[in-house]
């Protein structure tokens, strides 16, 4: 049991056995040591000097030999102060490390958190949840849509039930969307930019906001799928900006 202690404080097994023999007897020698606990005498000679540095084990001279004594077990304390500075060393360049890693990461770009759904009615709940995101209210909304598959999948009742939350929210609707026969002039906060459906066909509903991009095909049977990532956000931000831009130039 006493062995484990000493292990414990980060000894050897055999520097255990070593130090424990030399707290039952008074200075002896290397020689002596080997005999009583069966060591060979060059190991004993590795793990005395390696006990000494430590300060578990002083050498003594009598007469023209040298001998070990054990010093007093209250010694360990400062073998045990030796192994917490190693492990908050260890511990101090593990975050360097992380913190490294952590820069070789971003660099890599962010992982993309992707989720799948279908149906009309998981379409409808995630555009909901969408307009209803507790801080909505403290960016931009931007979208790309077609008005047109919109009426098809959604009544006009849906459609004012979202214009609606993102009114209710005070939130800036930025969009660009395709229609056959609709020209849409925008609502309250509302600013959007139609385009020529022949030419630019949009055949999915994008909704983007913060760092979260949603896109729904509204066929006869809908998908969607949630991705939040914000490079690829903030790309198809930067996009819809930049044609809104062109327009007030123009």
């Amino acid at each position: 049991m006493h062995k484990k202690y000493l292990e414990y404080a980060g000894l050897s097994e055999k520097e255990s056995e070593l130090y424990l023999a030399l707290l039952k007897t008074e200075a002896v020698s290397a020689i002596e040591l080997a005999r009583v606990t069966s060591l060979k005498k060059s190991i004993v000679y590795i793990l005395l000097e390696s006990l000494v540095k430590r300060g578990l084990v002083r050498e003594v001279t009598v007469g023209k030999r040298i001998q070990y004594e054990a010093e007093s077990p209250d010694m360990l304390r400062i073998v045990i102060q030796e192994k917490r500075n190693r492990v908050e060393e260890e511990a101090r360049r593990l975050e360097t490390i992380i913190s490294e890693l952590k820069t070789v990461e971003r660099d890599l770009g962010e992982r993309p958190i992707v989720q799948y759904y279908e149906g009309r009615d998981a379409v409808k709940r995630s555009i909901e949840e969408y307009v209803s995101a507790k801080d909505f209210s403290n960016g931009k909304d931007y979208g790309i849509y077609s008005y047109d598959l919109m009426n098809k999948i959604f009544s006009p009742k849906d459609i004012e039930e979202i214009d609606n939350k993102r009114i209710d929210s005070n939130v800036v609707f930025k969009a660009i969307y395709t229609g056959i026969n609709k020209i849409i002039e925008g609502g309250i906060n509302q600013k959007l930019i139609k385009i020529d459906q022949d030419r630019f066909p949009v055949l999915c509903d994008i909704g983007i906001f913060n760092d979260e991009l949603r896109i729904h095909t509204l066929g006869k049977k809908p998908y969607g799928v949630f991705i939040k990532n914000k490079e690829i956000a903030t790309t198809l931000k930067s996009i819809i900006e930049y044609i809104f831009s062109q327009k007030d130039q123009n």
